[in-house]
Parts: C-alpha cells; sequence; structure tokens
C-alpha cells in the first residue's frame, strides 16, 4: 500500500472508531445523528483510498455513489443498496442551517447501529478484498 493510500485509509479507520465510540457512549438522538455521519465518512474516505491506490486522485466530493463508479470495483448488491441509502446522511448533520430536501431522518441508537454494522462490514470487506 502506497503511503498516501495508507493516510486514506487510517482517517477511514478514524472515522469507524469515531463512530463505534459514538455509538457505544452516546446519550441523544444528536449522537447517533453524528455515528451515521462517521458511518458515510468512512465509507468516503474507504473509497477514495481504492481510488488513490489505483492511481488516481478523488474526485472533491461526498456522493458515495459517484465515489463507487471512479473506484470501479464490484460490490455485492447488497454492498451497492446500502452506500445508496447511506448518502444522503451526510449533509444534515453537517449543515444543519442548509435546507434539507429529501426524506427527514429519525436517529436513535437502534439506526446508529444499523449503518455502523452495515459500514463497518462494507469497509472490512474492502480492506481484505481491494486493499490487501
Amino acid at each position: 500500500m502506497k503511503r498516501l493510500t495508507k493516510k486514506w485509509f487510517e482517517y477511514a479507520e478514524a472515522n469507524l472508531e469515531a463512530a463505534d465510540v459514538l455509538l457505544k457512549s452516546g446519550r441523544t438522538h444528536w449522537s447517533d445523528q453524528v455515528c451515521v455521519y462517521h458511518c458515510h465518512q468512512c465509507i468516503e474516505k474507504t473509497l477514495k483510498t481504492v481510488i488513490v491506490e489505483k492511481e488516481g486522485e478523488p474526485k472533491r466530493t461526498h456522493n458515495l455513489i459517484v465515489l463507487l463508479q471512479d473506484t470501479e470495483i464490484q460490490l455485492s448488491e447488497e454492498f451497492k443498496k446500502y452506500i445508496e441509502e447511506l448518502n444522503p446522511h451526510y449533509q444534515l448533520p453537517r449543515y444543519p442551517d442548509t435546507p434539507h430536501k429529501g426524506p427527514i431522518f429519525r436517529y436513535n441508537k437502534k439506526v446508529s447501529k444499523y449503518h455502523f454494522d452495515k459500514t463497518k462490514k462494507i469497509f472490512l470487506w474492502i480492506k481484505r478484498s481491494i486493499l490487501k
């Protein structure tokens, strides 16, 4: 793994760790919301890791669908569907003053655990299968 790739990967791993800490210790729906945000960040940085490793320059976007296409990796339908599901969770926790156009999300422990578990599964699959 190249040095820059390793750095991207470490950032992705740190976001997964942050999500885990929030999941285990968070006391309010705000903690759950930020947990899901870190799940999004973990997947975003993991996809950018793959792009960098393949000699690419990742786009400056938070759109997971665009980044997944740029990686050219073949994910299972389950993983692709989850990435599409996670994609809109970036804006709301990051920019509370931005008008939100889309579904209204309700964050709680069950929701944050669901996102954490799915995110970890994809992160580990990419780590084992693509970034060996």
